[in-house]
């Protein structure tokens, strides 16, 4: 479809033809096009109510197993939580395919059912924190991507463009002395056009507050959307950490009675100071945010929408009339040659 825009500044006529119109015959004219120009932008209205980022907080238990899924279809998951069963809620969403796999820690509760997800489905590229693990768990992922056709990614400095979304790795910390915890990998995932406010959701793992301060150091921004680091512990969070991420929506991912007291009172505490919403997958069960174009977003818990962040009317987009591309592909740029694992560089991916 094209566009139809009428520019003018000044004494200016940005359609020629109608310099030569007197002002009530333009006016006239103008209002004889609304009926052929009013169903394009209905349209352009429509695609951008319903063109939406998902995340998907999905309750697998004690554990974390989060999928960001862009408008276009492109998929990313971010652990797959304590088993295999994730497979089958990531069938029930219709997900039969990968772009972008991520475990932010070798931790069985985040990489439980990653080795069966590979398995059962394609998955293009995959990332890790880089560091070893001991557990029969962590041997059998290994050993899965050694068999499969998966694109090893390492956790460096990284923009990738999966559509309309936008992922900043956050590599974790260089200190081989610090826990798995707190070397997970962060993702900031943004989505949105910048002229009407853009979305922005910070998931960090298990990181405690020794990592969250060198996420700071890195910089983070303001965000929509906190995934409480640690399941809710009170080792995860902190006053410095809330006052510049200042999140609308924190979701806390925990099993139902599990034994670590996740989500700790004291940690609870903090995110009801900042946060309008929260949310807990071990009460809410599956966590749906929707988040639209304009920055405006859409909570779902269950079956039952939740909260609706403020949606000013959409502007109509050409690009919501873009069709999306069906290939996919990666490229890396600025990047020095040889394997991931050693070149710690900062790079820029774009995947579609």
């Amino acid at each position: 479809m094209t566009g139809i825009i009428l520019h003018k500044s000044g004494n200016d006529v940005s359609a020629p033809w109608l310099a030569t119109v007197k002002p009530m015959a333009k006016i006239l004219t103008l209002l004889a096009l609304l009926p052929a120009l009013w169903p394009h932008v209905a349209t352009e209205r429509a695609l951008q109510e319903t063109t939406a980022l998902d995340v998907i907080f999905l309750a697998v238990g004690q554990g974390d197993g989060i999928v960001l899924r862009s408008p276009e279809g492109k998929v990313v998951l971010v652990d797959a939580g304590p088993g295999p069963g994730i497979v089958q809620l990531l069938r029930h969403h219709g997900i039969d395919s990968i772009d972008l796999a991520i475990s932010t820690h070798p931790h069985a509760d985040h990489i439980g059912g990653m080795a069966e997800v590979i398995r059962q489905m394609p998955v293009r590229f995959y990332m890790d924190n880089g560091v070893p693990h001991t557990t029969s768990t962590y041997r059998d992922l290994l050993q899965t991507l050694e068999r499969s056709d998966v694109t090893y990614l390492a956790p460096v400095t990284r923009r990738i463009e999966l559509g309309g979304l936008i992922l900043q790795v956050l590599p974790p910390p260089r200190d081989d002395a610090l826990t798995h915890n707190n070397r997970s990998v962060g993702v900031l995932a943004e989505f949105g056009e910048f002229e009407f406010g853009e979305f922005a959701a910070l998931l960090t793992g298990d990181s405690e507050v020794a990592e969250l301060n060198h996420f700071l150091e890195l910089g983070v921004p303001e965000v929509t959307l906190l995934k409480a680091a640690h399941h809710g512990s009170r080792d995860a969070v902190s006053p410095g950490w809330l006052a510049v991420t200042k999140p609308k929506v924190v979701v806390i991912s925990c099993g139902v009675d599990n034994p670590y007291g996740h989500p700790h009172a004291w940690a609870l505490r903090y995110y009801q100071a900042v946060a309008s919403e929260i949310y807990r997958t071990d009460r809410d069960g599956e966590v749906t945010v929707q988040a639209y174009r304009n920055g405006s977003y859409t909570v779902v818990s269950g079956e039952t929408a939740a909260v609706t962040g403020a949606r000013p009317d959409p502007q109509p987009s050409a690009e919501a009339m873009v069709p999306a591309e069906s290939a996919i592909s990666l490229w890396v740029l600025a990047d020095a040659p040889g394997n991931d694992h050693h070149n710690l560089n900062g790079e820029y991916a774009v995947i579609r």
